[in-house]
């Protein structure tokens, strides 16, 4: 058995099937269920159970895989001690949140970090995975009121204000909300249409907050929208108070095994020094009119 023996199976692992795996090592399909099967047959024991719908750790697969991916951070460690701080972040860093969280830090400079650390790769992943996002390389996930999974934690990154914006012109009693089919308890506009009875009608629900601005100028309805992204657009009228923000929380969900990582640490370091740049609004203070369906909640 050799290293390469041991990036086959773990690629297998975090995939779950074949030819995931040969994408992953940029190998034939036919060629990763040979070296499978040897491997197999050289240690005697049957790592995955094969069927239609993938690959399944046999008992005996999750020994291996458990001390196979210890080898393969001590392996990484052991090369990073040797590097420089700018060759150590060096590889693929997956991020994982919301599509307008990720295209706020690339216009808040998540350039620099790249130009910091030449080697290092920004995998972006928009929404969740289907895998666990803590299989293969290191990444974090930006999340607001999610709690962490697999055997992560999260880090409190900052509050981002969120206000209730209109089209320009537009009256108020209709709304577009936030609404995760895969999370319905988690529905943060929700909690600012209360007391407007069957006035305030929600007309349509979105993922992202950047689909949500758009359909606000559009004139479908109120929104619920962050600060950062709503502020400048001339489209829009904030009509919701400052004096009480409504705001979400930030985190940053790790996990332990890859949280020493020089790539999550550069990462974690950039973003804190960015989160005000990226997240918080321009103006402390903006103006409000009434709004018909607003509550503070």
């Amino acid at each position: 058995m050799n290293w390469d023996d041991i990036r086959l199976a773990l690629s297998i692992a975090r995939g779950g099937s074949l030819s995931r795996a040969a994408i992953a090592l940029d190998i034939n399909q036919s060629t990763v269920g040979r070296r499978l099967n040897a491997l197999e047959a050289s240690l005697g024991v049957t790592l995955f159970l094969r069927s239609k719908n993938g690959l399944r750790l046999t008992d005996m697969g999750e020994v291996f895989i458990a001390n196979a991916a210890e080898i393969e951070r001590q392996a990484e460690g052991l090369s990073d001690a040797l590097k420089s701080p700018e060759q150590q972040a060096a590889g693929i860093l997956r991020v994982l949140g919301n599509q307008w969280v990720i295209n706020r830090l690339i216009k808040s400079g998540l350039g620099e970090l790249l130009e910091r650390y030449p080697s290092l790769q920004i995998r972006t992943i928009a929404g969740r995975p289907e895998t666990s996002l803590w299989r293969g390389e290191p990444g974090v996930g930006l999340w607001f009121e999610t709690q962490p999974v697999d055997g992560s934690f999260q880090i409190t990154l900052g509050a981002i204000p969120y206000a209730v914006y209109r089209k320009k012109g537009c009256d108020g009693g209709r709304w577009v909300s936030f609404f995760d089919e895969r999370n319905p308890g988690n529905q943060a506009s929700v909690r600012v249409i209360g007391s407007g009875g069957g006035n305030a009608r929600t007309r349509l629900t979105a993922l992202d907050a950047e689909t949500l601005l758009e359909a606000v100028a559009a004139g479908m309805g109120n929104g619920l929208l962050p600060v950062c992204l709503a502020e400048g657009d001339d489209r829009l009228e904030q009509v919701s108070s400052t004096e009480q923000p409504f705001q979400r929380i930030l985190f940053c969900h790790i996990h332990p095994d890859t949280v020493g990582s020089p790539r999550v640490q550069a990462f974690m370091t950039w973003i804190r020094a960015r989160f005000d740049v990226a997240f918080r609004p321009r103006e402390p203070e903006l103006g409000t009119v009434p709004v018909p369906g607003y509550s503070r909640q």
